[in-house]
């Protein structure tokens, strides 16, 4: 009898281990995402990838939040979005999450860097050759240019693009001839876009208008420089600049075109019948999104510019 017993206690062990399963431990763990900002915690949207050694992505879109993935290797990528600059991933991209455990990726991001624009003057030039104002007064004549350059810069995060809004100003003085009356002199608003150029050149330039006492002139407008009155000019143009870049621009004022011919110029003078003397004064000012330092934004007056035209022989 005890040896029958035996047996079916036995075969009762044999099929309870083929029927009920048995126990195991966990497959799976936990990976845990946070993100900082300049060193703190911070919650919000951003969109990361998590990325086992085989199967699929697990893609997120949110800080912080918890993942119930399979044991394993898992890599973190970040893809978009975010309080700031993405700056790293830590303790490391790639950690293994071992079954029942979890790990921790932490994005981290930082403030940008608040941009500052700056202009100076630099120089002023006839026909693209420097000259010192206090040598002058200095010849013109028809087919001359009267330009000047600035130097400009923004600092921020370098090499991120930002739109400056520039505006330059020409203050100009019918002086008639060595300080006698003379006729009105007649400018010609021509505004072409080669007048104000970028080196190195810009990413962009999104407009150029020329105005007179800051009201805007179309092409072909008239302006009257009666004799011994200051009229400003000026031109305002927006560009898209690489922050880090020190620019130097070039503003070609005022031609006096051969006839039937046109210059590269903002203004021209086309009727200069009788020699003339103009007085010239140039400053600008920059405008960019939460400039940090707006004491810098603009130039201040450049040295007075005189000029005679003269008829040739």
């Amino acid at each position: 009898m005890t040896k029958r017993l035996l047996a079916i206690y036995l075969v009762l062990v044999v099929l309870l281990a083929a029927f009920i399963p048995g126990c195991t431990g966990p497959t799976t763990g936990t990976i845990e995402v946070k993100a900082t900002l300049d060193g703190a915690p911070w919650a919000g949207n951003v969109s990361y990838k998590l990325s086992p050694t085989s199967g699929a992505d697990v893609n997120g879109t949110a800080v912080a939040a918890n993942f119930t993935v399979a044991a394993g290797n898992w890599t973190c990528a970040y893809v978009s979005g975010g309080p700031g600059i993405f700056v790293n991933i830590t303790p490391s991209t790639t950690q293994e999450v071992v079954a029942g455990g979890t790990k921790t990726f932490v994005l981290n991001f930082r403030t940008p860097a608040t941009p500052d624009a700056w202009v100076t003057f630099t120089s002023w030039t006839i026909n693209g050759q420097v000259v010192d104002p206090a040598a002058g007064p200095f010849p013109v004549v028809w087919g001359d240019i009267i330009d000047c350059e600035y130097k400009e810069h923004v600092e921020g995060e370098q090499g991120e693009v930002v739109t400056v809004h520039q505006t330059s100003w020409l203050k100009i003085h019918n002086f008639g001839f060595e300080g006698e009356p003379g006729p009105v002199i007649l400018l010609h608003a021509v505004n072409d876009p080669g007048a104000v150029t970028m080196h190195p050149d810009a990413e962009k330039k999104e407009n150029q208008t020329c105005t007179v006492d800051g009201v805007p002139v179309p092409a072909c407008t008239e302006i009257e420089l009666p004799f011994c009155e200051w009229i400003n000019l000026d031109v305002e143009v927006d560009w898209d600049l690489v922050i880090c870049t020190e620019y130097e621009k070039t503003i070609n004022w005022i031609g006096f075109p051969v006839p039937m011919a046109g210059l590269p110029v903002l203004f021209d003078a086309p009727g200069m019948l009788h020699m003339q003397t103009l007085q010239l004064v140039s400053y600008a000012c920059v405008e960019v999104e939460g400039d940090e330092n707006p004491d810098n934004d603009c130039s201040g007056d450049s040295p007075m510019l005189t000029v005679i035209f003269q008829l040739p022989p």
